[in-house]
Parts: C-alpha cells; sequence; structure tokens
C-alpha cells in the first residue's frame, strides 16, 4: 500500500500476492534466526505482529474475564483487597486485570489501521465494500454466539442445575423482558448474554460510522481525535456506545494509516514505556491501600487515571507485539491469529464454569493455590476452546470459518 495518501494503490489481487511473497520472504528470514524488525518491517514483519498481538491480546483478555477471587468474591476492578487474607493473590489478580485494560485499545486501533486500507481516488465503493464484509465478520456471528449461549442458559436453568453460573451471566432470567432477550442476543440497547460480545458490537458500529470518520479523517482529522478523545476523557459514551474506547482508538488507528505513521520503538524504548506502564499498573491496583476509595470523588479520579493510563499501555503492548514477533519462534504464536475471534467468542462463560469446576480441586485457600486455580482456570479455558475450535474446523471448516467472523483456522493467518 501507499505510504502517503492520495498515492495510487496497487489493484486487490496485487495487494495480496505482494503481501503472500513478503509473508514467504519473512517466514523464511525468522526460520533462519533473521534478527529484529528492521526501521521499515515489510508486510510480512506487520502481519506477523498483528497476529501475535491478537493472539495475546485476546488471551489477556481471557485473564481479565476471571474477574473475582472465589472465596471473597471481590471485585479486582477497585484493585488489591486490603481485607482479604489473601492480599497476594488479590493484588497480583487486580494487576493483571489493569495490564490488559490495554487490549481492548489497542485492538481497536489495529482495526481502524486495518479498515482504512484503501486508496482515496474512490473511498465510496471500497467503504461499502468493508462495511458488508463486517456484517458477515462481525454482527452475524455475534447474533449466532449469543442465540446459542441463551438456549445453552436457558436449557441449564431448566434443569435446576447451574444456578451459580447463571448468576454470574449478563441476563437476570427472574426478572428479564422480553426487550432484555432481544438484547441477549442482538444487544441492540443492552449487553449481549455474553458480554464479551459487547467490543465486537462496538466495533460493529464504528464501522457503520466509519463513512462518517472517512470525511473526518479528510477534512478535520484532529478536530475528529479531540472530539472523540473527549468524549473518551470525560467517559461519556457517546449515546450509542458501550464504551467510548472503541470508536476513540479505531479513529486513532485509522489516522495513523491514512498519515503513514506505523510506531516502531526501538527495545530501549520498549522497555523504558513497559517499564512505566507496568510501574502505573502497580500504583494502579495499589490504590485501595493508599486513598480512601469511599471518599468524595476518589472513584471518578481513578476511574480518570485509570483510562489515562491506557495510551500507555497501547504503546507498552505494541513494542512488545512487535518484539515478539521478531523472535524466531514467533511463528508459533502467529500462526494462530485465526483462533482468535473464536478464543473471544467461547471463553466467557466458558472460564466461569471451568472456575467453579476447578476450585473443588484447590486443596488449600492459600495465596500460591489460589493462584494456580487463577493461571490453570485460564489455561484450560484456552485450551478447551483451540480443542472445540479444531473440532468444529474438522467437522466443518465452513462453520468454524462463519463462527470465527471468517477466518479459516486451517490457512496461514494475515493480517
Amino acid at each position: 500500500m501507499p505510504k502517503h495518501p492520495g498515492a495510487a494503490a496497487p489493484s486487490r489481487d496485487n495487494e495480496a500476492t505482494l503481501r503472500r511473497l513478503a509473508y514467504d520472504e519473512g517466514d523464511r528470514a525468522h526460520r533462519a534466526g533473521g534478527g529484529p524488525l528492521g526501521h521499515a518491517p515489510n508486510a510480512a514483519d506487520l502481519s506477523r505482529t498483528i497476529e501475535v498481538a491478537r493472539v495475546l491480546l485476546v488471551i489477556g483478555l481471557v485473564f481479565l474475564h476471571y474477574g473475582a477471587i472465589p472465596p471473597g468474591w471481590v471485585s479486582p476492578f477497585r484493585g488489591v483487597d486490603p481485607d482479604s487474607p489473601h492480599r497476594v493473590a488479590s493484588f497480583v489478580n487486580s494487576a493483571v486485570l489493569f495490564f490488559f485494560f490495554s487490549a481492548v485499545p489497542l485492538l481497536s486501533t489495529i482495526s481502524g489501521w486495518l479498515f482504512f486500507r484503501f486508496g482515496e481516488d474512490h473511498p465510496w465503493p471500497a467503504l461499502r465494500r468493508r462495511m458488508r464484509a463486517r456484517v458477515r465478520s462481525l454482527y452475524a456471528p455475534l447474533v449466532v454466539w449469543n442465540a446459542l449461549f441463551l438456549l445453552a442458559l436457558l436449557a441449564l436453568r431448566a434443569t435446576g442445575e447451574g444456578a451459580s453460573l447463571t448468576r454470574q451471566m449478563n441476563l437476570d432470567f427472574d426478572h428479564a423482558g422480553a426487550m432484555a432477550y432481544v438484547n441477549a442476543v442482538l444487544g441492540l440497547t443492552g449487553h449481549p448474554v455474553a458480554f464479551q460480545f459487547w467490543f465486537v458490537r462496538d466495533l460493529f458500529l464504528t464501522v457503520l460510522l466509519s463513512p462518517v470518520f472517512w470525511l473526518s479523517l479528510r477534512h478535520a482529522p484532529w478536530l475528529g481525535a479531540i472530539a472523540l478523545g473527549g468524549a473518551w476523557v470525560m467517559d461519556w459514551n457517546l449515546v450509542v456506545f458501550f464504551r467510548a474506547d472503541v470508536p476513540f482508538f479505531f479513529y486513532l488507528g485509522a489516522l495513523a494509516r491514512l498519515r503513514g505513521y506505523l510506531p516502531r520503538p526501538g527495545r530501549g524504548a520498549t522497555s523504558a514505556v513497559v517499564a512505566l506502564y507496568v510501574a502505573l499498573v502497580l500504583l494502579r491496583a495499589s490504590a485501595p491501600l493508599l486513598v480512601d476509595l469511599d471518599a468524595p470523588g476518589a472513584e471518578w479520579l481513578l476511574d480518570l487515571a485509570t483510562r489515562a493510563m491506557r495510551p500507555v499501555g497501547v504503546l507498552a503492548c505494541w513494542g512488545v507485539c512487535l518484539s515478539v514477533a521478531a523472535a524466531p519462534w514467533s511463528g508459533a504464536v502467529a500462526r494462530h491469529g485465526n483462533f482468535a475471534f473464536f478464543l473471544h467468542a467461547t471463553h466467557y462463560p466458558l472460564i466461569a464454569a471451568v472456575k467453579l469446576a476447578l476450585w473443588q480441586l484447590v486443596p488449600a485457600e492459600t495465596d500460591a493455590w489460589l493462584l494456580a486455580h487463577y493461571a490453570a482456570s485460564v489455561a484450560v479455558t484456552v485450551l478447551l476452546s483451540f480443542g472445540a475450535a479444531r473440532s468444529i474446523a474438522a467437522a466443518s471448516p465452513g462453520l468454524y470459518t462463519f463462527l470465527a467472523g471468517g477466518r479459516d483456522i486451517r490457512a496461514p493467518s494475515r493480517a
């Protein structure tokens, strides 16, 4: 693709061919033990980095959605539980959660950068094609997955079993009206029953608004960034979104694409940004030990500080992904990029069920065992999801491709 807006863009077929050739050359270089990414990574390096990011960030979301540690079930979203007898486990759980708060912003940035990869000569046909494609790859899977989850939960509830699981779902079965069930599947005005799909829903809505974004990017790029950024900072979700993170960081990714800007921090810069981000994460997780969270205005200020960490986290996580993609073994991670959407779709309520099942095996409520339960719950969830993906792909490749947002697990991943 051209580096500067207005330059002639290759045809889609030629672009695919160039990307495929570059990817094969990159594979050979990495297998030969090539060094880290140079100053200007080719299409293969960039594709590999994006696939690595998808895999690692979605696994990060699995950690994030582990939620509260079972003994006290105190939410980690406030930070370490000062009253917990297992303060170490509580602190680690909260710190990991805050670290991966940058997953959605970075995934949104990547989505915006990829969405606007077309020339400026004929933007409207390109936008229409991409919007139609996202109906198939985002919204249709959202509807099918949530319909399946809802049917499964209703069947489980009808048996009289699984009350501890259904209580964790994003639907109050005892008091839900018709609109609650509509939102449980379609996510129109409320969260879907599988709440992780809020991101897919907001991303699809952002895509529907891409013509407006395009006009802003062409005629008032920084005004659009300031307006969306202001809404995000003030925690205003622009009426129609669940969270302003998605449109704001999507817009930033698009702006970077059209300006020909791709951050490529070196090893030293990456280490510095990661160190800064980790320090901020640890400080935020420690907040309940340092301030009175019930004091007037404290919660709002902490929420603002938590949001302010995310741009630092985006740069830190992107730098880590660049470093991982430069490693000779990065192909083992990148090749699973086509599994990332499926894992995102299935990891909840799966991890909630796995967490409850594995809790029965914990021999003692100590920090070490609680952390072991935490790690095991995530690992088992990922492995079960991967096994299901392989089984579905073997039985019906077309069905898997649909459920995975248009990605074929048998094919090499492409950004």
